[in-house]
């Protein structure tokens, strides 16, 4: 019985190497067209005065997808809520050693990040009343209790 399993492996190893003929290269992947929803979405900036300019692909989003993001932005900024800050230590550490080892030192002010965060919110809601879209209560929204998470 096992050497029936061990000739049926050694066979099934050749006809693998069999199957791979040499000088043979398979054809090219035909690109398929760009969704321009798997792309990363351009960010806006934040200027001097705190203001959040939207980038273009920011300005072309519909209603929904400004409401969605808006969701999640919330939704992310209510989640840091209850965490602590990160200690002295280690928020020198990551701006220090940012530079040195890649990477930049964004997430070790909170502070800049809920500012950044919060500019987008009140252009992205400005945004949907100049286009006569539903807007969103930022303040509501950030007060309300997260729900529970639902065991299924």
């Amino acid at each position: 019985m096992l050497a029936r399993l061990f000739l049926l492996s050694a066979l099934l190893t050749l006809a693998a190497c069999a199957a791979a003929v040499p000088g043979y290269t398979p054809p090219p992947l035909t690109e398929k067209k760009e969704n321009k929803f798997t792309k990363p979405l351009a960010s806006g900036s934040v200027d001097q005065d705190g203001r959040y300019h939207m980038s273009d692909a920011e300005t072309a989003m519909d209603c929904k997808r400004l409401t969605g993001s808006m969701q999640i932005t919330i939704s992310r900024l209510k989640d840091s809520y209850g965490r602590e800050e990160p200690s002295a230590v280690s928020s020198m550490a990551q701006t220090t050693f940012a530079p040195v080892l890649g990477g930049g030192g964004v997430g070790s002010n909170r502070q800049a990040v809920y500012a950044r965060e919060r500019a987008k919110l009140d252009a992205y809601n400005d945004e949907l009343a100049s286009r006569n879209c539903k807007t969103l209560d930022i303040d509501a929204e950030l007060t309300r209790p997260a729900e529970p998470v639902k065991n299924y």
